[in-house]
């Protein structure tokens, strides 16, 4: 009963987080959120196994166009499953908690810093996969702690099959895993023939989603890592090989520090703790279920750094991949607190407490203030346009979409019929540089009859809508225009 009402807290917890995130303006991290909705609508219009036919995995838009299946192809459906998924997430992290800690409320602590510090709070209602991805990765990490239980290790391994054909960043916990895994089974020749198999079953099944998806690209893409190439030409076309060998190294470290300052404080000051003669041993005993975990991380975070130098990592939010790790920082974060705060003596708690104070007003004046991020992308007027769009367009007919940026995936988010949209240009930096026909009025006539469409979303202030008369919808800048029927 105990173990229940501390998950119930933990997902209460989260969604009271995800509530003010949402408060406070929230809605996207950046267009890959919209982009990711779009080819869940267009799984759950017509599924296949490889849903995007790029370099994104393919689990997430399994489970978001399962949804939509049932509940209807719409961006609040997405966003609806992202939610839940986040709760989900959550109690999952509680129960690597409950694992990697030996007290209940130092489990509790820790999953509820894990459920509402800023990415993680943000994470559980974008509709991107990196909060169930490190989720899944950091209950199987938990799996590798403790008695060697077969079916808490077999649990692991699923674990990760999902989560390796979420996102390629858990890729290098997946391979520790099954190494270590093996290991164990090798190592355990007293144990019944039925825990060592399924040891040995665990392992592969760790690997197995990155072995699929390289068999998959090798017999219907003709290379084994056109996935991994894709990224790297991606990066490189945006600009990437600018960056100096040396930043990139360290790029993701500097990240989690810089985007979560707080976290960062709290376990440093509590290592200070735990540096002191009358702690350290209560500090040993609290980590040393943290070994392999640890380890884990930052064996990722040398795989991660050693892609990046190369291109062959995420081009944007460096942060987010290392979710993993965060989530892992603030189970620590829980779990040194509540050992080595009633232990420490006044003037302990004393320094912690004035060290606290100090790092916290340093990282919310100076590091969040002079080192911010990326900025979001809400994308409010691309979705209300949208969403009229999706009113006025009758089903089965064509779209017209002027594309400027990337904002054209919130659009078509909104719209919710993919299939009826046609966007005027494609932007992909691989790719040469087109005209938009919105900035040739002259070319609109053919450019519509290529597209067999007579309704145009674009711009008001752009030179097509000089000629196209009266919109029948405006909101912001965009408006949505009906030519008559030929």
């Amino acid at each position: 009963m105990d173990r229940k009402r501390d998950l119930a807290i933990v997902a209460l917890v989260k969604a009271i987080a995800v509530a003010i995130v949402i408060a406070s303006g929230f809605r996207a991290v950046s267009d890959d959120d919209f982009a990711r909705v779009v080819i869940a609508q267009e799984f759950a219009h017509t599924p296949k196994l490889d849903p995007t036919g790029t370099s994104w995995l393919p689990f997430p838009f399994w489970i978001t166009g399962a949804a939509m299946l049932g509940a209807g192809r719409t961006l609040l459906v997405a966003r609806a499953t992202a939610f839940v998924l986040g709760l989900l997430s959550a109690v999952l992290v509680a129960l690597a908690a409950e694992r990697l800690t030996k007290n209940r409320t130092a489990a509790l602590l820790g999953a509820v810093l894990a459920a509402v510090f800023p990415w993680s709070a943000r994470l559980g209602v974008a509709t991107v996969p990196e909060l169930p991805t490190a989720a899944l990765a950091l209950y199987a990490m938990a799996s590798l702690v403790g008695p060697r239980e077969p079916r808490a290790r077999l649990l692991g391994g699923l674990a990760l099959l999902g989560a390796t054909l979420s996102r390629y960043d858990v890729w290098p916990i997946a391979a520790a895993f099954a190494a270590l895994t093996t290991l164990d089974a090798l190592r355990d020749q007293g144990r019944a023939f039925r825990d060592r198999a399924l040891l040995f079953l665990a392992a592969p099944l760790a690997v197995l989603g990155p072995l699929l998806w390289v068999a998959w690209n090798h017999f219907t893409r003709g290379s084994a890592f056109d996935s991994l190439d894709r990224v790297a030409a991606y990066r490189r076309a945006l600009g990437g090989e600018a960056d100096a060998p040396l930043a990139r190294l360290f790029a993701y470290p500097i990240a989690m520090a810089r985007h979560e300052p707080e976290l960062f404080s709290a376990l440093l000051v509590l290592l200070g703790l735990a540096a002191l003669p009358s702690l350290r041993a209560a500090a040993r005993d609290a980590l040393r279920p943290y070994a392999r975990p640890l380890a884990l991380a930052l064996f990722q975070l040398v795989a991660l750094s050693a892609a990046l130098v190369k291109d062959g990592a995420p081009t944007h939010h460096p942060e987010r991949a290392l979710l993993v790790g965060l989530l892992l920082c603030a189970l620590l974060v829980g779990d040194l607190a509540v050992t080595l705060l009633p232990r420490a003596g006044p003037k302990a708690r004393l320094g912690a407490g004035a060290a606290t104070i100090a790092l916290l007003v340093f990282s919310l004046v100076i590091v969040r203030r002079w080192f911010r991020g990326e900025d979001f992308v809400p994308r409010s007027d691309e979705v209300a346009m949208g969403d009229a769009a999706r009113a006025l367009v009758p089903p089965g007919e064509r779209i017209l979409v002027e594309v400027r940026d990337y904002g054209h995936f919130a659009v078509t988010a909104a719209f919710g019929r993919p299939e009826d949209v046609v966007l005027d240009r494609d932007l992909d930096p691989r790719k040469p540089t087109s005209t938009s026909s919105f900035d040739a009025p002259e070319n609109l006539p053919r450019r519509l009859a290529d597209a067999r469409a007579r309704f145009l979303l674009g711009r008001t202030e752009s030179p097509a809508a000089t000629v196209l008369g009266p919109p029948r919808a405006v909101r912001g800048p965009f408006g949505l225009w009906e030519q008559p029927a030929r």
